[in-house]
């Protein structure tokens, strides 16, 4: 199956499909780290840099059409600040 022209949704409809698979082991042994998959595949990488997971399963196969997230995260960054008081 082709995702070449396929919509952002589809690809990550896919990737939730193949992280599900997979949800519990990962989340019990590699909470926080990047998994990385091949949606078309089904080939995966994880590491504890998104960029090495993604070079690492790109250097397997070239064409692959990518999809990540941080194993047990709802986002796979944090943004964020800290409000202080001034008045203090």
């Amino acid at each position: 199956m082709s995702y070449s022209d396929d919509t952002s949704d589809a690809i990550v409809s896919r990737g939730e499909e193949i992280y599900q698979q997979y949800r519990e082991e990962l989340e019990s042994h590699y909470k926080g780290q990047f998994f990385v998959v091949d949606i078309e595949t089904g080939n995966y990488e994880i590491a504890d840099e998104d960029m090495v997971a993604t070079e690492r399963l790109l250097a397997k196969n070239p064409e692959a059409m990518t999809y990540g997230l941080r194993i047990g995260f709802g986002a796979v960054y944090r943004l964020g600040f800290r409000i202080s008081d001034l008045t203090q």
